[in-house]
């Protein structure tokens, strides 16, 4: 009896340790990590990417035209009440001074 107990009083302390590597970080669940997002972007990609980048609201997106090139301006409102714009360039995602 004793040592049925112990047995369970150990395995009662280490099923935490077993089960601690089930959870998958944020950035690697599915739908959820930059790498998802198909190039060249749409305005609804560009929204859904500086949503990922930033984490505030998406209030507008605009496409702008600079000779060849599309850029999505994305406006944001930043969980600390600041609104800023977001350039992102169409075809490689990277966000723009």
């Amino acid at each position: 009896m004793f040592m049925f107990r112990c047995l369970l009083l150990i395995s009662l302390l280490l099923s935490p340790l077993i089960h601690a590597d089930d959870h998958i970080p944020y950035e690697q669940q599915p739908g959820n990590i930059i790498n998802e997002i198909a190039l060249p972007l749409t305005k609804h990609t560009a929204a859904e990417l500086a949503k990922i980048e930033t984490g505030g609201k998406i209030l507008s997106v605009d496409e702008q035209h600079q000779g060849d090139s599309v850029i999505f301006r994305v406006k944001v409102l930043h969980n600390n009440g600041k609104v800023k714009v977001h350039r992102i360039d169409r075809d490689t995602g990277h966000t723009l001074p």
